[in-house]
């Protein structure tokens, strides 16, 4: 990843900030964008405090006009874009569908899918120039299964793993390749405050450890790896992947 310049969304925080480190360990200049700026610039400082290369944006990718402020600003900063990690996503309404709110419905879409492909679209844009790059989708489990009371997430996720292989599809021949990561449940802020994992209720906890045949959440630096593994040249005859990183939840 040396001299790479890479975008994380939703940066600021699980996944995304674990993705961040680690990438600018291995030499990548890090974009790092995030609804909080804070959150995005103390991700961006503990980097460069530690001898990388890191920068912080607001966005809020569930805003096509902010995304168009922040790939523009990209462009003209940076010049390029090597790399992306399309990872900005929430939880949305849990419950049976019938129950869930319409606008909380479009809201989880707009942040988990429309985002995805737009972002997508400046990616493509910005890496054609120079016939490479890399990027990588944060799916889910339930991107490749469904969940009773998570229908909306589901349909967002599925969403994104169908958009991960289309586009695939359509860039193969451009020197870009499109995968995507799909975590089971790992200890992140988000999943912490949904409710995924209730550390004071000791039982429902281990009874979604118990779904993992590694009878264990996972962490979000085990998800960065898998991330990082796809940008990376190791993975240059990989597009339109969707890799599981679940402790074997999904098995084919």
């Amino acid at each position: 990843m040396n001299d790479s310049i890479v975008l994380i969304t939703g940066g600021g925080s699980g996944i995304g900030k674990s993705t961040a480190l680690a990438l600018a360990a291995e030499g990548a200049t890090v974009l790092i964008a995030d609804v909080n700026l804070d959150s995005a610039q103390s991700v961006a400082d503990q980097v460069t405090e530690g001898g990388g290369t890191a920068a912080a944006y607001a966005c809020d990718v569930s805003s096509h006009e902010n995304l168009s402020q922040l790939f523009t600003s990209i462009d003209s900063h940076w010049g390029r874009l090597d790399g992306a990690v399309n990872n900005a996503g929430i939880t949305g309404p849990i419950g049976p569908l019938e129950s869930v709110d319409p606008e909380a419905i479009s809201s989880l879409i707009s942040v988990n899918l429309l985002s995805v492909l737009y972002c997508m679209q400046f990616e493509i844009d910005l890496m054609k120039r120079a016939s490479k790059g890399a990027i990588v989708n944060t799916c889910s489990i339930w991107g490749l299964n469904g969940s009773a009371n998570y229908v909306a997430y589901s349909a967002s996720k599925h969403g994104v793993a169908g958009a991960t292989k289309s586009a695939a599809l359509e860039t193969a021949t451009d020197g870009i390749r499109i995968n995507a990561v799909c975590p089971g449940f790992v200890r992140t802020p988000m999943n912490m405050q949904s409710g995924l994992s209730l550390d004071e209720d000791q039982a429902a906890l281990r009874a979604r450890e118990a779904l993992h045949p590694m009878d264990r959440f996972g962490e979000p630096e085990e998800i960065a790896a898998g991330i990082s593994f796809l940008l990376s040249e190791k993975a240059s005859f990989i597009t339109g992947h969707l890799l599981s990183v679940d402790g074997g939840f999904v098995v084919p």
